[in-house]
């Protein structure tokens, strides 16, 4: 015989349901405030599209028990703690829709020698779909290709691109690290280097744009939070997000001490738009995100229509203007690609606000590249 009549069982457990999912979500929306580089802190940084829309599902779920019953104080007190958790989510994703200002402004200019084409994308090292990528290309015709995770296997693969993009900086690796640069314009001190990791490399080269202004491009991958250490078994340790946010703040103060010359970033940053880090990475370096203001422009997970997020970025100095920004179609690899087009332009700073530091924040980017360096 039952207790509780059968209605009143559901509505308790309902009750119960939703008090632990309120719970999850607070707790999900108040951890990554957490300085720490901890991976399960970090890896909070992403799902906050995901969360959101689980918030407004349980506001809707306190909205069905309170038009069924009334709600008790505690119930209340958690829907109130939950509607702001869906506040602060939302004014955390706003600035990647177009309800939000343009943080880089669009191009009218009609003069094509300034413009600059970026082909973005994380090829999946075990990805076969060459032929896929070789198409891309030709419809797309990008001044620059920047690969991220290609193996040798993809270099003789893509053998005779070189024939449209005669500067190269090649650096196949087989640990999901490797980096290739295909360029038609022209390479200037071209250089790999590993900032952080000795088996994470980077690059970095002037290019030179057909009005023969040199642009300082950089190119990263660094190593996402959550994965298991590679010198660890099945139950090791994962990685922090220490070794990334190292290396891309490292860039940022590299961009920094350049001064007053256009400068581009981009490449996967396993890290998305809106974390600490990035908006960090921003000020520091005085950079500039063609999607503020545009869209998210989620490039990863391919594979997932749920679980998506915006880790491939291009970020640019104040000297641009946005010609096109895209993310093109799935074409084998967990990432989308992303098309990026920049007009050069010296008088555009009149027209953007630069991010710049605040009180503060070049002490933490100095503890942040010490203590990855130190972790190395």
């Amino acid at each position: 015989m039952s207790i509780i009549p059968e209605g009143k069982a559901l509505h308790f457990f309902c009750r119960v349901a939703l008090g632990l999912l309120s719970l999850a979500l607070v707790f999900g929306t108040a951890v990554p405030l957490l300085r720490s580089d901890a991976w399960w802190i970090r890896i909070f940084d992403f799902p906050r599209i995901q969360i959101a829309v689980l918030i407004g599902l349980t506001l809707a779920g306190y909205a069905a028990l309170r038009y069924f019953g009334r709600l008790r104080p505690w119930e209340h007190a958690l829907a109130a703690v939950v509607g702001l958790a869906l506040v602060w989510q939302l004014i955390s994703i706003a600035p990647y829709t177009a309800l939000y200002p343009t943080q880089m402004s669009d191009s009218r200019a009609e003069d094509d020698s300034n413009r600059i084409s970026l082909l973005v994308y994380n090829v999946l090292y075990d990805n076969r779909e060459v032929g896929a990528l070789r198409d891309l290309i030709r419809k797309t015709d990008p001044d620059l290709i920047l690969l991220s995770e290609p193996t040798q296997w993809w270099l003789e693969q893509l053998d005779g691109l070189e024939d449209d993009y005669p500067y190269t900086i090649r650096q196949p690796q087989e640990n999901h690290y490797g980096k290739l640069l295909y360029s038609r314009l022209e390479l200037v001190d071209p250089e790999i280097r590993f900032l952080i990791e000795p088996e994470i490399p980077s690059l970095r080269s002037q290019v030179r744009l057909r009005s023969g202004t040199l642009v300082t491009l950089y190119g990263v991958h660094p190593r996402p939070p959550g994965l298991k250490r590679h010198d660890e078994g099945e139950d090791g340790e994962r990685e922090d997000s220490d070794m990334r946010d190292a290396e891309l703040l490292l860039v940022a103060k590299e961009v920094k001490k350049l001064g007053d010359v256009p400068v581009i970033v981009a490449g996967d940053f396993n890290d998305v738009a809106w974390s600490h880090t990035t908006h960090l990475f921003q000020r520091i370096g005085g950079l500039l995100d063609p999607r503020v203001g545009r869209g998210l422009f989620n490039t990863f997970d391919a594979r997932s229509r749920l679980l998506r997020f915006p880790l491939d970025h291009v970020f640019a100095s104040e000297h641009f203007r946005l010609v096109e920004l895209r993310r093109l179609p799935d074409i084998g690899s967990d990432h989308f690609p992303f098309f990026v087009v920049l007009d050069y332009d010296p008088a555009a700073s009149v027209a953007h606000e630069e991010p710049r530091p605040d009180a503060g924040d070049e002490q933490e980017a100095a503890e942040a590249i010490d203590k990855g360096k130190s972790n190395d």
